[in-house]
């Protein structure tokens, strides 16, 4: 049973309380002017804790999680996405961790569970649960309970290796054209919408979300652009907000684009009047075989797939790929580091250097030769 401990200190003789259950310290707070302003505030804090409503060290660190969330995360301006990661995040920490109070958890037997747990997932993942874990322990540090923050020295390993930058952009301008061709051959808004989606994300270096969401009124046929400024979730099937500032932007798009554009539209008009459908939100994208107007990720990245594979060009890459690809031919052919970073939408070209700052085989035989000719 928990029990409320007096008593004054420092020069200024103010009062202090301690909570403590058995030899643990459940909450410590001083800074009071009388005995009685601190017994007050301690009594609360006791009914609080005694119903569970309070933070407290002999909490497990999924019930401290649980707080953190309903406190900071679910009230947030954070997209519902992101909310449902944060979420998820809880689920593995209940595997990882059990009931095991957080007063309980050392650095050591903290740094033991990461380290196996990395055996499983890649070093980002591993990093994002590590910073949810040390934001809820922080929130409770914060609140004056007495706990150790054993995320603070915690190192993070992962075997698992990510994707290599090699295997995540066509290599070469030839497979880049090879693919664009075959997808021109594809092109029956009867048979399927996808290979209109999967030409659009190599010839404009959209994010998959962002080009989903693209309507008919974001196309600039004077100026010859789109504008992006917003992302469809095919999961939850809504409009998002942008990634984030820099992915409010326009994109160039050609004079043949924009007539495959056209086409697109006049043959979607008619194959919604003739089925009585309504293309509500006027969804470039939109085709009147899905349920929820478009396809979502994986439909698009399987047939990537098999695309690549009957034409046998490899590396086998995804939409985030054909972004790849498209970021490598721009550097390929000249176009400067500052504007490739505009069309994509990154914050600066560092990022834009470490994701793209690889080039294509063709580029790389060119430079070769004409250092031989300086030599």
């Amino acid at each position: 049973m928990a029990y409320i401990g007096y008593s004054q200190r420092g020069k200024k003789r103010l009062w202090a309380y301690t909570i403590r259950e058995g030899n643990r310290s459940l909450q410590y707070k001083s800074g009071f002017k009388t005995k009685r302003e601190a017994k007050i505030d301690a009594e609360k804090v006791l009914h609080k804790l005694n119903t569970g409503s309070v933070l407290r060290a002999n909490m497990t660190l999924p019930e401290l999680y649980q707080e953190w969330l309903v406190l900071k995360i679910l009230p947030s301006g954070k997209s519902d996405v992101t909310k449902a990661k944060y979420i998820m995040r809880k689920n593995i920490i209940v595997r990882l961790f059990g009931d095991t109070p957080v007063s309980k958890i050392k650095p050591s037997e903290y740094q033991k569970v990461m380290n196996d747990y990395g055996k499983r997932v890649s070093r980002n993942f591993l990093g994002r649960l590590n910073s949810s874990i040390r934001a809820s322990i922080q929130m409770a540090i914060a609140d004056k309970v007495v706990i150790e923050d054993f995320t603070a020295y915690v190192e993070l390993f992962s075997t698992k290796s990510g994707q290599a930058v090699d295997e995540k952009y066509l290599h070469t301008e030839y497979d880049y054209q090879k693919v664009l061709t075959f997808l021109r051959e594809k092109f029956d808004y009867e048979t399927s919408i996808v290979p209109y989606i999967i030409y659009f994300l190599f010839k404009t270096g959209m994010r998959f979300a962002e080009l989903i969401a693209l309507t008919w009124d974001d196309i600039d046929e004077i100026n010859g652009q789109m504008k992006t400024y917003r992302r469809y979730n095919t999961s939850i099937h809504k409009f998002t907000p942008p990634k984030n500032k820099t992915s409010v932007r326009v994109v160039p798009i050609t004079p043949d684009m924009l007539g495959l554009l056209n086409s697109l539209k006049k043959l979607q008009t008619q194959a919604n009047k003739s089925l009585n459908i309504v293309n509500k939100d006027n969804l470039i994208f939109q085709h009147y075989g899905y349920i929820h107007a478009v396809p979502d990720i994986a439909t698009v990245n399987k047939a990537i797939k098999v695309m690549l594979i009957e034409l046998e060009v490899f590396p086998i890459i995804t939409t985030k790929g054909a972004r790849h690809t498209y970021g490598s031919y721009l550097w390929h052919k000249g176009v400067d580091l500052g504007v490739i970073a505009k069309i994509l939408g990154h914050k600066d070209i560092s990022m834009l250097v470490e994701v793209y700052g690889h080039t294509l085989e063709e580029k790389i035989n060119q430079e070769f030769e004409e250092i031989k000719s300086l030599l």
